[in-house]
């Protein structure tokens, strides 16, 4: 019986000693769970600060964030915009007018919209949209018989829209009148006025047995283009 009561004192001095050991602290098995809580809060903090640094630092987030590097416009994207229209007086609109068709002069700006809806143009116009953008305004007879309504942006020639027009059958059938055979086209009648000054608009009128009346800018002067020449005189207003 003594030699198992010395046995089972030596374990239990064992056991506490490895207590002790285990707690690191001063005081038996709370201290060593103290210490357990510790070291398990330890191991947490090295396993998610990597991706704590990477999503909370703030100079990680401002250099290796691709959504905030995607975000930002593209330092061209304005190019592509029409130009703003005129404020202020009749004379500086007409001066942003002439600016925004001399982007795009006149004659291209025909070839552009006659690319994507073959026919005659009646009209080609800078007018401001509805966002005050300037854009080059068709009007054109299609080669179906149709009045057709084509945009064009003067920064860079895009095709901005385009519809069939309602309503304007007085604008179809003079075209279907005047357009006849060997008559000066609109972009004809825009090349010959374009020694005048900068051509915002070129459109088709009756009187005179028909004509072209163009308007250059920025000094805002009508000119009248025959349809059987491309002489061009100071447009008459009666």
């Amino acid at each position: 019986m003594r030699r198992t009561s010395s046995v089972l004192g030596a374990v239990t001095v064992v056991v506490l000693a490895g207590g002790t050991l285990v707690g690191c602290g001063d005081g038996g098995s709370s201290d060593g769970g103290g210490s357990a809580s510790r070291t398990s809060s330890g191991a947490s903090a090295a396993t998610t600060s990597p991706g704590s640094a990477a999503t909370t630092s703030p100079g990680s987030a401002a250099t290796t964030n691709p959504a905030s590097t995607s975000a930002s416009p593209s330092s061209g994207a304005s190019a592509t915009l029409p130009p703003k229209k005129g404020t202020g007086s009749d004379a500086d609109e007409h001066r942003a007018e002439a600016k925004a068709a001399a982007m795009l002069p006149a004659p291209e700006a025909i070839g552009k919209a006659l690319a994507h809806t073959p026919g005659k143009v009646l009209s080609a116009e800078i007018d401001d949209n509805a966002q005050d953008r300037l854009i080059w305004e068709f009007e054109i007879l299609a080669k179906d018989g149709t009045l057709q309504a084509v945009n064009v942006n003067p920064a860079g020639g895009a095709i901005l829209s385009s519809h069939q027009e309602r309503g304007e059958s007085d604008d179809l059938a003079r075209g279907k009148r005047l357009l006849t055979g060997g008559a000066t086209d609109a972009a004809a009648a825009a090349k010959a006025a374009a020694a005048k000054g900068t051509v915002v608009s070129v459109k088709l009128k009756p009187e005179n047995g028909g004509h072209w009346s163009v308007e250059t800018g920025p000094g805002d002067r009508d000119w009248s283009v025959p349809l059987d020449s491309v002489k061009v005189s100071p447009e008459r207003h009666d």
